[in-house]
């Protein structure tokens, strides 16, 4: 084993499980043997290594050691720590003498009204973790400005199966999102958006929300409180093969997250041809959608949804949604796995080789 992706993540599938998988798989289909470190190896479909439960803090810390002490004794030459949740352990790991990767999906921020970010020591400790590690990658550009070390802009990428058979579903919702129902996803203001949409329309919004979590019930309870049932669907998660044909359903594709890193999902919904609406604070989704090239939707403030001007411009986006389609396309597939996982893959080859060479003198 060469490389090693540790992530200390445990019982979430989101964007950031998605992106290691596929960065593993890429590196073994270059003829680079690399594993996944995690307490949840039948979440993965690539190669791992099983570690103890580590969703408390302490256990993490003390986790780490035996980590960092057996990936050496296996031959590992590179650790790739898999976003915040890991970076504070990059002093264990370079002490084992393992040549430090940073992988960044959400941005470090201090704790906010909403209660999202981390406390002062937290943020302090990640900052200087970050001191220890030998290359930042950071799906999130904001991610530039907060560490007092060099910060490369990697972004997400789409996989090229993502693109085949566009057009083989009909239209059938206005608009939808696809998320982990939690609270950063701020779901409620999604909810509030398709109800405001159809009182400005004068005619019923269809919508989907795909996806679980911890905010289901009060999700569903509040389409309830406001008796827009018949209206926005519900629908679990599905496999990653059947959601081409979700996204062919969708007119409109939305994000309304408190904070994101650059959504795994914005990605396959343009490379469906489908434009979306976003709020400012989701990551460098907001700069995606209208900072590269030809706008491919709406980036709003929360406090703008009961405007008659967001609503017009999100009206029509989705009404004008197959005239962004092809502009969607070429979009998305400027952030492709080559471009992106390749990138990440020759800074691990440049370190290990380094490192074979320190070893040799």
């Amino acid at each position: 084993m060469k490389f090693c992706i540790y992530s200390p993540s445990e019982r979430i599938w989101g964007g950031g499980q998605i992106y290691i998988e596929n960065l593993c798989r890429y590196l073994n289909s270059q003829g680079t043997s690399a594993k996944i470190m995690t307490s949840e190896p039948e979440s993965f479909s690539c190669p791992t290594i099983t570690m103890a439960s580590v969703s408390r803090k302490s256990d993490r810390l003390k986790g780490a050691f035996t980590a960092a002490k057996f990936l050496k004794s296996e031959g590992a030459s590179v650790v790739v720590l898999n976003d915040l949740s890991s970076l504070w352990l990059a002093p264990i790991f370079r002490f084992y003498g393992l040549k430090v990767v940073s992988l960044l999906h959400l941005y470090l921020q201090k704790r906010n009204a909403t209660g999202l970010g981390h406390a002062w020591l937290e943020y302090h400790l990640l900052r200087t973790g970050s001191r220890f590690t030998h290359h930042v990658f950071s799906v999130n550009k904001d991610n530039q400005n907060n560490f007092p070390v060099p910060v490369e802009f990697i972004g997400n990428f789409i996989s090229p199966w993502f693109f085949k058979g566009v057009g083989q579903v009909g239209k059938i919702y206005d608009i939808g999102l696809i998320s982990r129902l939690s609270l950063e996803k701020n779901i409620p203001l999604f909810i509030q958006v398709v109800a405001n949409l159809g009182a400005f329309a004068g005619r019923p919004m269809k919508a989907l929300i795909v996806g679980k979590g911890p905010e289901e019930a009060r999700i569903r309870a509040k389409i309830e409180q406001i008796g827009m049932e018949d209206q926005i669907d519900i629908m679990p998660w599905v496999e990653r093969d059947d959601l081409p044909a979700i996204y062919d359903q969708l007119k409109c594709f939305a994000i309304t997250s408190h904070h994101e890193g650059f959504a795994t999902t914005l990605l396959e919904a343009h490379a469906r041809g489908v434009p979306a609406i976003s709020t400012r604070t989701a990551g460098y989704c907001g700069e995606f959608i209208a900072g590269e090239g030809e706008p491919t939707g709406l980036v709003f403030d929360s406090s703008e949804v009961n405007s008659d001007q967001f609503l017009r411009s999100a009206l029509g986006v989705i009404e004008e949604s197959k005239a962004y389609a092809e502009l969607c396309r070429e979009k998305a597939m400027r952030y492709s796995e080559e471009r992106v996982l390749g990138r990440i893959q020759e800074v691990l080859n440049v370190l290990s080789a380094s490192e074979i060479s320190s070893a040799r003198k």
